[in-house]
């Protein structure tokens, strides 16, 4: 098993404040992947074109990822859960 999941052949890392954030939402690297693969573009704001913005529904909750591309591998920048409601 690697260290690390690999999404478009880089790996997925995290920043400190990153991991600190996936440690207070209990997730882990790994449901970032899952964002990634299976989540949709939900961005609310324009950003640079090497970052991406992908959000995933999970029971009432959303979860989002920020992830920026670095050449090598991809770097977890932001990662948050906030409320759903339906409009």
């Amino acid at each position: 098993m690697e260290p690390f999941p690999r999404y478009q052949n880089k790996e997925i890392k995290a920043t400190k404040t990153a991991a600190n954030e996936l440690w207070r939402f209990k997730t882990d690297i790994w449901d970032i992947l899952d964002i990634l693969e299976k989540g949709y573009p939900c961005g609310r704001s324009k950003r640079k074109q090497n970052i991406i913005e992908n959000c995933i529904k999970k029971g009432g909750k959303i979860h989002k990822a920020v992830v920026a591309d670095c050449g090598d591998y991809w770097l977890v920048i932001h990662f948050g859960v906030f409320s759903y409601k339906k409009r």
